[in-house]
């Protein structure tokens, strides 16, 4: 008996072997597990055939990718960045 190599989460995006993107949308009473894909279109798998997919967990796409927090982008903490910026250790004379 092959088993997952992720057991299905409603909510949580994992990529197949083909290396397409999806996230787990439903899983009803009969084990029949509802995901949809990246570009939008959504199948449904029983448990035996997503045993077979061979899919990993991975994070949601765009999210946590960029390793800027959204306060980094905001203007006015790039100028109080800039203020703590010491012009001490500059090279050359400016003279």
């Amino acid at each position: 008996m092959v088993t997952a190599l992720s057991n299905p989460e409603i909510g949580l995006w994992y990529r197949d072997i083909d290396n397409r993107l999806f996230e787990v949308v439903a899983i009803d009473s009969d084990d029949a597990i509802e995901v949809q894909y990246y570009d939008g279109d959504v199948t449904e798998y029983d448990r035996e055939s997503w045993d077979l997919l061979c899919v990993n967990r991975v994070s949601e796409p765009g999210v946590g990718n960029s390793g800027l927090d959204d306060d980094i982008l905001d203007e006015d903490v790039l100028v109080d960045m800039l203020k703590t910026i010491s012009w001490d250790n500059v090279i050359g004379d400016t003279e």
